[in-house]
């Protein structure tokens, strides 16, 4: 009876010893859990930190430094959308990483970034009581600068186009609520292409706006390359075999012209039915041309009008070589040719802003007597 007793009570103990452990294992559990839940997520910390240390960056970049040309048109300002979005993504980089998606959040963190960005431009551009330059483009439409500002309601400010520091035009304007704009006729100030085809600074262009709270100043020179100093001729000769391909029979050529800055060192050339000479830069610009092609019994004309460089009917100049057939056909040997010997291609661009070119460079000779009577294949050549 005793030993059933015993049994009894070893066996109470233990089912007690085990219920002890369980209760331990919940709690232990228990509080893990709730430490995960309120504690720090090291890694959510460490994004949201360096979406924080990319905005900063972003607002120092654009709106302290002085802006500045990176890459073409491509400016400090031009960071400012890329900058805030790359911010935004960092600051729920962990949401986005593991697909949760909190509609609400996002926004929230949207709104956020978004508000912190504005009141950051507020007072940079306000707290210090100065007009500043937000923005200096071209407008190929009516062939101006146009301008556009921000400063304190009301102020007024001081506009001056400086080439190459000396003022070129002045324009007093006073600030609107927090934006001013201002437009200036090219005429104004132009005084020759601000760039080489190399891109060496010929001429510096910069704006000047000065207030009660100080001065800021913009380079424009980018945009200011607008006269066409240098354009070459190139052919292609077309022929064809008759009498079962033994008489070559040549019916004309394929003209393309090429337009652009091109001092210092373009050059033309013409060897083995190709050119060979290096390229002016082509650029975007406002211009008429006038081709005739002379030496032969006829002499061949083109007329051609380029609105920032692009001519309907032809193509775009200010992207590379452009056919002077706007049907893309050929100049026929009827047209132009008398006889075997050099052919100028005498080209005039009248510039809307800048001089007028006059080029007789583009001289070639052709051989196509010489190659039909002997059934030869000497090419055309610079003359």
């Amino acid at each position: 009876m005793s030993g059933l007793l015993d049994k009894a009570n070893e066996s109470a103990k233990s089912t007690d010893d085990q219920s002890t452990d369980d209760v331990k294992d919940a709690v232990i559990t228990g509080f893990a859990d709730d430490s995960s839940d309120k504690g720090i997520n090291s890694q959510k910390l460490q994004f949201q930190l360096g979406s924080l240390a990319v905005l900063v960056v972003t607002m120092v970049v654009v709106f302290i430094l002085d802006n500045k040309a990176l890459v073409g048109e491509f400016t400090l300002d031009d960071l400012f959308i890329p900058g805030v979005l790359i911010s935004w993504v960092l600051f729920n980089a962990l949401e986005l990483k593991e697909k949760e998606f909190d509609l609400k959040m996002l926004g929230a963190s949207a709104g956020a970034i978004l508000l912190v960005s504005g009141i950051f431009a507020g007072l940079t551009l306000f707290g210090s009581g100065t007009v500043t330059i937000s923005n200096i483009e071209f407008d190929g439409e009516d062939n101006e600068i146009d301008l556009d500002f921000y400063g304190p309601k009301g102020m007024d400010y001081t506009i001056e186009v400086l080439v190459d520091g000396k003022v070129a035009y002045t324009h007093e304007a006073t600030i609107n609520i927090d934006k001013g704009s201002h437009s200036i006729d090219l005429g104004e100030f132009w005084n020759g292409n601000a760039e080489d085809m190399n891109g060496k600074e010929l001429i510096e262009y910069e704006i000047l706006v000065t207030s009660k709270g100080g001065e800021d100043s913009m380079k424009f020179n980018e945009i200011m390359n607008r006269e066409v100093d240098t354009a070459f001729i190139s052919v292609l000769e077309k022929y064809t075999y008759v009498n079962n391909g033994d008489d070559k029979v040549y019916e004309g050529i394929y003209v393309e012209m090429i337009a652009g800055i091109g001092a210092p060192s373009s050059d033309f050339d013409f060897d083995g039915g190709v050119f060979t000479g290096k390229e002016p830069l082509p650029i975007a610009s406002d211009w008429s041309a006038e081709i005739r092609v002379l030496g032969g019994d006829t002499i061949a004309e083109y007329e051609i009008f380029a609105d920032e460089g692009v001519a309907n009917g032809y193509g775009d100049f200010s992207s590379y070589w452009v056919s002077l057939q706007s049907d893309g056909g050929i100049l026929e040997k009827g047209d132009f040719y008398g006889e075997d010997g050099c052919y100028t291609f005498e080209i005039t661009v009248t510039n809307e802003h800048g001089e007028t070119l006059v080029s007789t460079d583009s001289k070639i000779e052709f051989f196509w007597d010489e190659n039909e009577a002997s059934d030869g294949s000497k090419p055309a050549e610079a003359c």
